[in-house]
């Protein structure tokens, strides 16, 4: 089934939430490497990659929103009202925090006077001009905010874990199998 109901997970949901996960911490070791590197060809490459699936993952990202609001989201498993209030902030920081580390990234650049591409099929329209101001305040902006979403990333696999392995319950298997 691609559509959620109110049980369980489609496969569009589960595609979406998988498929953006392994991008953004990939992203976030690229993102770890990259500025390590010494100048070059390989470091530019790099740079353009990540950049590239940068604004993959924003794209994603309003698909996904788009998606959640056309589908039912499933009901919580857990009776917990407090933990239910908590999950959905959890949700709605982390699609926040993913959104402004992706406007950052692409701010940063252009404001450096870098256009973003997506492996050349397209370049994303441009935001902001040239400013050596504007670009050192994004990139502030995208170094503070990998920190936030890291630590937001693990707490939401480790209530993930907890679901699964402590209170037994399907959430876990739902993202996972739909059911």
């Amino acid at each position: 089934m691609l559509r959620n109901t109110k049980d369980s997970y489609g496969l569009v949901a589960r595609l979406l939430h998988w498929l953006m996960a392994i991008l953004i911490i990939g992203l976030i070791i690229v993102g770890l490497i990259m500025t390590e590197l010494p100048k070059g060809d390989l470091k530019s490459q790099i740079y353009q990659t990540h950049k590239a699936i940068g604004a993959i993952v924003l794209i994603l990202l309003i698909f996904r929103l788009f998606w959640r609001l056309i589908n039912p989201v499933p009901e919580p498993l857990s009776i917990d009202l407090r933990e239910r209030l908590l999950a959905r902030l959890m949700h709605l920081v982390l699609y926040a925090l993913i959104f402004i580390q992706a406007l950052s990234g692409i701010i940063m650049s252009q404001a450096h006077g870098y256009a973003v591409s997506v492996f050349g099929w397209f370049e994303l329209p441009t935001l902001v001009n040239k400013s050596k101001d504007l670009a050192e305040a994004a990139e502030e902006v995208h170094e503070f905010v990998w920190i936030i979403l890291t630590i937001g990333i693990i707490l939401h696999v480790m209530a993930a874990l907890k679901h699964h392995f402590i209170d037994k319950d399907r959430t876990l298997l739902r993202m996972i199998k739909g059911q």
